[in-house]
């Protein structure tokens, strides 16, 4: 009996130490961005009905969002937190004959209301659909109804403040996805429909029709903006081409810039305000020239990561998304910096890579390209002394850059999903010795380049695609490619689908002896021969929900990578894919290495791993 309980006792021990060695194999290095993002900034009513309060309607990550209001007088800032932790932000604003203000939410597509008065909040649920992600925009209508567009089944619905009825009419568009509605002072609605298939759609809300007023021609990939005039009309911008319309019935009469009475935007006194930098709000006085600037201050959760990446100094770097804010963190003082914001992109980075010296990355919107320079101070812009530097969208119309290499003749090599609406991803070369870059659309045709790696062996680039186009699209094609790139001839010379019914190839990575192995969004892991130009074999992955850009080699000549449960390695020796280790945390965004330790993302957080050592042979 006495030896039973020993050999428990020893069970027990030594379990309790290989859980303790495999937790603190993990470390939480904390949080290195809490800023929120705003999305907005209104004058609005205060507590007595006046509008004499500016608001900054902020976004945070898994938590409520919040309005910020300011007294432009005095300078005092209130902060009030939005009564739901599901909705993160907002993308719509409209005050009603109430004086009270109006949110439409994101994630869950809830219609919130602020009495100012009360400074209470209300839930008035999903008007639009329990299946909606986000309200689009927000309109308030001469009879007092507010009205809301949703994404993604661009349903319009309306919301009576009087009665506390709300009304959902359904699809504005039989297959987009964003609805923009403007309430007109004839009673209509117009609704902008967005991207790939634009149009303007005339609601009537007494005989619940609704009638497109573009013509066929006009109804291509694009963006439509409609604005309500001083004069009660309402005004449409097609873009492109840019060219500005009035409404007139049911038809579009076209105007100049110039002739739009624009709405006045401002407080009742003709004071102007604007956010700057992020950081404090400049109010100016148009007939005295006055300015004061008010520092903007709030309590915020912590922001997504998005991306993580080594540097060229030997330290890890990443981006926060919404807003976009580049961090550090230093392995050997553990000191984690927010670095700040990157200049004209307030998304996320995307993509990273180091060259040179100094750090490379693209960010969303607008897949615009950034030099950092660790050795320099910070000074964000676009000068030439700057840093980052902002060197300027990749153009070609790509918009969110996913993968980036550099090194290959020296130059900088993304791959990038394009604009919304639109299809056909593309291949952008950046020489930094030149500053030229030159895009390739339709690389692979009809899809977008979702990672990137380079087989320096034959002195080509690996390159994996997704069906996914730009945001507001639907797929054309059915299955992910694989292609092979010249980088000496900039051009494809050759393409295979990989894994049968993979829609997007998440990640890609190369060996010591020049093998390529991919990990695709139905979970499986392939190896391939450039060589032979063929898929030697094909895996099941067996953990589910791989990251983006997670496949880096790393010691021992093996891969490793990233699921959204696990950290897996692949040993290209004999194609076994092993469970290193699960996370006490979900991983949600990787993905650097740097020695033995792994370094992503999980929520707001960053995270490290240490990889085990070996286990030596029995002798």
């Amino acid at each position: 009996m006495r030896s039973f309980l020993i050999s428990i006792l020893v069970s027990i021990l030594f379990c309790v130490t290989l859980y303790q060695g495999i937790s603190f194999a993990f470390r939480d290095l904390g949080t290195p961005v809490k800023d929120a993002i705003c999305w907005g900034v209104y004058a609005g009513p205060g507590k007595t009905g006046v509008k004499d309060t500016i608001y900054l309607s902020f976004g945070q990550y898994k938590s409520p969002l919040f309005l910020l209001a300011l007294n432009p007088d005095t300078g005092q800032m209130r902060q009030f937190n939005g009564p739901l932790s599901s909705e993160m932000g907002s993308w719509g604003f409209t005050v009603d004959h109430e004086n009270r203000i109006y949110l439409g939410s994101y994630y869950h597509a809830h219609l919130l209301r602020f009495d100012p008065k009360t400074e209470q909040w209300d839930d008035l649920g999903q008007p639009g659909g329990e299946k909606e992600s986000f309200i689009c925009a927000l309109t308030t209508a001469p009879d007092g109804k507010i009205w809301g567009g949703t994404y993604p089944s661009t349903n319009l619905f309306s919301f009576d403040p009087k009665t506390g009825k709300s009304e959902n009419f359904g699809r504005t568009d039989p297959d987009q996805f964003y609805c923009y509605p403007t309430a007109g002072d004839d009673g209509m609605v117009y609704c902008a429909i967005q991207f790939a298939k634009r149009d303007i759609v005339l609601f009537d809300p007494e005989k619940k029709t609704r009638t497109s007023l573009l013509s066929p021609e006009d109804r291509k990939s694009g963006r439509v903006s409609l604005v309500k005039g001083k004069d009660g009309k309402i005004y449409a911008q097609l873009l492109p081409p840019g060219r500005w319309y009035r409404i007139e019935g049911a038809g579009l009469m076209e105007v100049s810039g110039k002739e739009v009475p624009f709405p006045e935007k401002g407080l009742p006194d003709g004071r102007q305000f604007s956010l700057v930098d992020d950081r404090f709000l400049r109010i100016r006085n148009p007939f005295t020239k006055e300015e004061r600037d008010f520092p903007i201050q709030y309590n915020a959760s912590g922001a997504y990561i998005f991306v993580v990446g080594l540097g060229p100094d030997g330290r890890i770097y990443g981006s926060s998304m919404l807003p976009l804010r580049l961090f550090v963190y230093d392995p050997k003082d553990g000191s984690l910096i927010n670095l700040g914001k990157v200049p004209h992109a307030n998304g996320e980075i995307y993509s990273m890579a180091p060259l040179g010296g100094k750090l490379f990355f693209c960010s969303y919107p607008g897949a615009r390209l950034s030099v950092y320079d660790p050795g320099k101070p910070l000074r964000p812009g676009s000068r030439e002394d700057a840093n980052p530097k902002d060197l300027g969208p990749l153009g070609g119309e790509q918009d969110r850059p996913r993968a980036m290499i550099a090194g290959p003749h020296e130059k900088i090599y993304i791959g990038s999903y394009p604009d919304y609406g639109l299809l056909g991803g593309g291949l952008t070369v950046y020489d930094p010795r030149r500053e030229e870059r030159r895009g390739y659309r339709h690389v692979v045709e009809n899809q977008s380049i979702a990672c990137l790696a380079y087989i320096e062996k034959l002195d080509l680039i690996g390159a994996g695609s997704s069906v996914r186009g730009g945001g507001g699209t639907r797929a054309v094609e059915k299955e992910a490619k694989l292609m092979l790139w010249d980088p000496k001839e900039e051009k494809k010379v050759f393409e295979i689908i990989p894994v049968a019914g993979a829609k997007t190839i998440l990640s890609l990575a190369t060996t010591l002896d020049g093998m390529l192995y991919g990990i695709t969004d139905n979970e499986k892991a392939f190896a391939f021969d450039p060589e032979k130009r063929e898929v030697i074999k094909v895996m099941d992955l067996e953990f589910k929900e791989p990251a983006e850009i997670s496949l880096l080699p790393g010691p021992e000549g093996k891969l490793y990578g990233l699921s959204k449960e696990a950290i897996f390695s692949i040993d290209p020796a004999n194609h076994q894919i092993s469970l290193l280790a699960k996370p006490p945390v979900p991983i949600d965004e990787g993905m650097a290495i740097l020695g033995r330790k792994i370094y992503f993302g999980s929520g707001s957080n960053l995270w490290e791993f240490e990889i085990p050592l070996p286990s030596k042979p029995s002798e």
